[in-house]
Order: C-alpha cells, then structure tokens, then sequence
C-alpha cells in the first residue's frame, strides 16, 4: 500500500479520539488497542481515499461487535496504572469509580453503549454520531439522553 499523507493526518487527528471511544466501549485496555489496530488497517485498505470521522467510527464499532461475537477477546483485568503519581487513596478512588461506571454501563444495551461511548469520546457532534450509528439526529439525541437517564439511575442504585 503506498503512503497516503492525508489518510496518515486523517488518522493522526482521530488517533486519540477513537482510542478513547474504544475503551469507553470495550472497558479493556487491551481489546480497545487491538479494535484500534484493525480499525486503522481495515480503513486504509477499504477507504485510502477517504477521511471521514463517522466511518471511521462505524469500522471501529464493527471490528468490536465482530470481535465480541467471535468470542475473540478475553475479560483481562484493566491494570490501569496512571501516568502522574497520585496517593494510593486517590488511586483506589478512581479504580472504583472506573468499576462502577464500568458496571453501570455493562448494564445498558450494546446500542446505548456505543452511543454514550462515542458522545463521551471527546464530544463527537450528533451529526457525526447519526452518520456512524445509521440513525438520524433527532433519534440519536432522544436515544443518549435515555441512556444518559439510565445510566444515572444505575448509578444513584450502586450508591445507595
């Protein structure tokens, strides 16, 4: 494959945007680099010429779902360890707050958490997230703010 420059800045501006995505979907470090290293190569090889946002996302979304379904991905533990030094106690805090979303979100439909997962990545439009989900935007406003509402009650029960 030659070398496509608008197709490597294309990926350069979404590299941190999608990774976020994926790790909000899959709740795996390690699945999410995986989705994240097909979605690019599946993408270069598909659509060299093109760079567009919300197809990048649905190639990101299918290569998760294809992967679930084939069983492909283990539940590896996170082994989140973060960049700056912070208290045990400040770590701890986050990890159990990362396990109650975590668990919160594993309640909700697959479809609810992919919309949440790319509103949450970096604020991707609704446009965006229409395009890619196959929705129209009216739909996918009503659709996050359900999960949204969801998610919230899920989350009110784990603390109570």
């Amino acid at each position: 494959m030659k070398h496509n420059t608008a197709l490597t800045a294309f990926f350069e501006q979404n590299r941190q945007k999608l990774f976020a995505y994926l790790i909000r979907l899959s709740g795996n470090t390690h699945e999410a680099e995986d989705v994240f290293q097909d979605t690019f190569i599946r993408y270069a090889q598909t659509y060299p010429d093109q760079q567009n946002p919300a197809l990048l996302y649905t190639v990101a979304k299918n290569i998760f779902l294809d992967g679930r379904r084939k069983n492909r991905f283990s539940d590896m533990p996170e082994g989140y360890e973060p960049a700056d030094e912070k208290s045990p106690e400040s770590i701890l805090i986050c990890r159990q707050a990362q396990d109650r979303l975590k668990t919160a979100m594993d309640k909700l439909p697959q479809d609810e958490r992919s919309l949440l997962a790319m509103a949450g990545a970096e604020g991707l439009k609704y446009e965006e997230i229409a395009q890619a989900a196959g929705l129209s935007v009216a739909n996918v406003k009503v659709k996050i703010h359900r999960a949204r509402q969801r998610l919230r009650a899920l989350l009110e029960v784990s603390d109570g």
